[in-house]
């Protein structure tokens, strides 16, 4: 080859690798230029990229401000609507500090395409584009606020049921019962937060539970007569024992369902001046003494003999240290705040109503209850010495339909 021929080779080589170069630049700067018509077209256009939802609204290709004001013309805070058998309450959004994260929303949404590194970005923004991409507004509301006023509103609605309740004078009335009316506040915090959440502002209809009386109108439709009585004698002017007697009776007077449990003590509450009672005198270790309270052994003693003979069951009961003046031995029931009731139980069928009072100087109850539950009673006390000290067993024969049982009541022993 000469040397002509191979300076020859050299240059078109050279002008050959120049086209190329040229090429390639001129690729890369088409490229570059089309990276950056793309960039400042759809990246970073200041607007939000393609394709993509916030809840149910296409906010592509709208700025911030255009975004923000849409969603937040879309989904304003509301009062929500509550409503109850026609009536009509409200919680405005101020109350309970109600708003909605628009703004992070729109952030969160402008940035989805802006907020990673430059390629990333582009595949994020080719990503959406195709597949769209959602955003979500939460809500935020003051919970404290939001309870106390539900807790307003549902004291307007509540209601207390009334028991029916019994009275005798010439005759035996009842007075009927009412049911009441309580807001499920639980419940119906939760149809609000999910109308906070849902932005459904639709009226609410309140749940009201309807509450029932213990005692109800029917239930006591059934008394018709009385079961038993019994009465007993005191010195009347002596007067806070007196007194005493009164105030426990009339604390006793009260309703009975079937079933249940009466207790004198918690009937008539705990013997303080705080309580009511006055003092009077009292057996305390054998001896007596003054002290609040005095007399209510004999209220006791009393309704103890009252249901005794009307057949109820007699669940606890205790005798004194000494024999009573105003019934016999084994006929008396002693209580005091600590470890001593009187307790009876109510196995009829039916409810019983007691009826007690004291005054004139006689202390008197009255169990009042339905004939289908009258029985023949009869008690027996057989007397006798334990160690010197007298006693007594009490029974009693309960009578009905022709068939009898006799139970032991209890056993009394006295110091005197």
């Amino acid at each position: 080859m000469s040397e002509d021929t191979a300076v020859k080779q050299k240059g078109d080589f050279k002008s050959k690798r120049n086209i190329i170069l040229i090429i390639l630049i001129a690729i890369i700067i088409v490229f570059v230029g089309i990276l950056n018509y793309f960039t400042s077209k759809n990246l970073y256009n200041g607007k939000i990229a393609q394709n993509i939802y916030i809840e149910d609204v296409n906010v592509s290709n709208m700025t911030k401000q255009e975004a923000l004001e849409t969603i937040d013309a879309k989904y304003p805070t509301k009062k929500v609507n509550l409503s109850y058998n026609n009536e009509y309450y409200t919680i405005e959004p101020n109350q309970v500090d109600l708003s909605y994260d628009t703004k992070d929303v729109v952030d969160s949404a402008y940035n989805l395409t802006r907020e990673n590194s430059y390629f990333s970005n582009i595949v994020t923004y080719i990503s959406t584009k195709f597949k769209g991409h959602d955003f979500s507004i939460k809500v935020s509301y003051d919970e404290d606020k939001l309870d106390k006023k539900i807790s307003s509103i549902s004291k307007q609605i509540n209601k207390s049921s009334v028991d029916a309740a019994i009275s005798v004078t010439s005759g035996i009335y009842v007075k009927e019962s009412q049911t009441g009316l309580k807001c499920d506040d639980k419940e119906n915090k939760k149809l609000i937060e999910k109308a906070y959440k849902d932005k459904n502002y639709e009226t609410i209809a309140l749940k009201v539970d309807v509450t029932q009386p213990k005692i109800k109108t029917e239930d006591l439709k059934s008394i018709d007569s009385v079961l038993a009585g019994y009465s007993t004698t005191f010195n009347s002017s002596i007067y806070g024992r007196s007194y005493n007697i009164a105030l426990a009776l009339k604390r006793c007077s009260t309703v009975v369902m079937p079933g249940e449990t009466f207790s004198y003590n918690k009937a008539t509450g705990p013997r303080t001046i705080s309580n009511g009672f006055q003092n009077a005198s009292v057996i305390v270790s054998g001896t007596y003494q003054d002290a609040p309270g005095g007399g209510v052994c004999q209220g006791s003693t009393t309704l103890f003999n009252a249901a005794l003979l009307s057949g109820l069951d007699i669940t606890q009961v205790r005798n004194h240290s000494k024999t009573s003046s105003y019934v016999p031995r084994g006929r008396d029931a002693m209580v005091n705040d600590s470890d001593s009731d009187f307790k009876f139980t109510n196995n009829f069928n039916h409810p019983v109503y007691i009826s007690a009072y004291a005054g004139g100087g006689q202390a008197s109850v009255k169990i009042y209850g339905s004939s289908q539950d009258k029985v023949s009673v009869s008690i027996k006390t057989d007397n006798f010495i334990y160690n010197g000290l007298p006693g007594a067993k009490t029974y009693r024969t309960i009578t009905k339909n022709g068939k009898s049982e006799t139970k032991h009541i209890y056993t009394a022993v006295y110091q005197e």
